[in-house]
C-alpha cells in the first residue's frame, strides 16, 4: 500500500521519531487524498507491524522500528546502520589524551601508565540517543587522530586513512549491568534499570590493539539473535520492541 510504505519511509528518515505523534487522521487523509477508511486501513497495517501504536482519544504514535544489525563484519556501528538506510548521527562529548585506565590496560594489553586518546560519544538513531560509547586508542594512533572531528568522520575509516591501521579481528563481551546515572541522563533513561554493557577490543593483523570500546545501552530493548550454520555463525541485533522480539540496536562499535 502506497500510504503505508510512504509513512514507513518518513519514519525511517527521522521525519517522525520514536514517541512522536503522527498528524491527525483527517490531516493525513487530506494530505494523501484518500478517504478516512483507506487511511485507517494503512494505519492498522502499521500497527500490526509494530511500527506505530494507536491510543483511543490520543492519536497514533511512532514506535521504535526494527533495525537489522549484523556482527558478521568489522564495520562501524554507524556504517552498519547506514547500510540499511537508517539515519544515524554522532554527538562527541569528550576527546582528549589521558592515562589509560587500569582496568582497560589490564584487559587490552595496553601498557599501564601509557597515554591513550579517550573519545566519548553518543549515537543518535532516528533522532533518539541509543548508545553511550567510550573508545580508547593507544599510541601512536591516539596522537594521530587527536584533531579529528568524529561527528563527521567514523573512527575505523580514519584509522585506515591516517594511520594505515586496518581492523582484522575483534573480541566482544556483552554483560548485563544497571544503567549508571550519568549515562542514563545522557540517553534519557532512568538510572538503575536493566542495561547492557559491551566491551570490544579491536586488533590489526599484527595483533596490536587499535581500539578498546565500551558501550552501554538499555537492556530492556536489546535482543541478540545468533544464527548458527555449518560454515559458522552470525549474530545480529535490531532496534525495537523486545516483547515482540523485534530487537534493539546492538552495540557494534567504531
Amino acid at each position: 500500500m502506497v500510504i503505508r510504505d510512504d509513512l514507513i519511509k518518513r519514519i525511517s528518515s527521522g521525519e517522525f521519531a520514536p514517541g512522536d505523534a503522527l498528524p491527525g487522521q483527517r490531516h493525513l487523509s487530506e494530505e494523501y487524498g484518500v478517504s478516512l477508511m483507506t487511511l485507517r486501513q494503512a494505519l492498522d497495517e502499521l500497527c500490526g507491524r509494530g511500527v506505530v501504536e494507536q491510543f483511543p482519544g490520543k492519536g497514533t504514535y511512532v514506535r521504535a522500528m526494527p533495525v537489522p544489525y549484523s556482527m558478521g563484519n568489522l564495520r562501524s556501528l554507524a556504517d552498519d546502520l547506514r547500510a540499511h538506510g537508517i539515519e544515524v548521527r554522532t554527538r562527541v562529548l569528550g576527546h582528549e589524551i589521558v592515562a589509560v585506565p587500569d582496568d582497560i590496560a589490564a584487559r587490552s594489553g595496553i601498557p599501564a601508565g601509557d597515554e591513550v586518546l579517550r573519545l566519548e560519544r553518543v549515537r543518535v538513531v532516528r533522532g533518539a540517543p541509543l548508545i553511550h560509547q567510550l573508545s580508547y586508542l593507544p599510541q601512536p594512533f591516539g596522537s594521530l587522530l587527536r584533531g579529528v572531528d568524529f561527528e563527521k568522520h567514523e573512527l575505523y575509516a580514519v584509522l585506515a586513512e591516517r594511520a594505515g591501521a586496518v581492523a582484522v579481528q575483534a573480541e566482544e563481551t556483552i554483560s548485563p549491568v544497571l544503567m549508571p546515572e550519568r549515562i542514563g541522563d545522557l540517553l534519557g533513561l532512568p538510572a538503575g534499570e536493566p542495561a547492557m554493557r559491551s566491551e570490544r577490543i579491536t586488533r590489526d593483523a599484527d595483533r596490536r590493539t587499535l581500539v578498546v570500546d565500551v558501550a552501554v545501552l538499555a537492556g530492556n530493548s536489546v535482543v541478540i539473535r545468533n544464527i548458527r550454520e555449518v560454515s559458522g555463525h552470525q549474530v545480529s541485533y535490531a532496534v525495537g520492541d523486545v516483547a515482540g522480539m523485534s530487537g534493539a540496536v546492538g552495540p557494534r562499535q567504531g
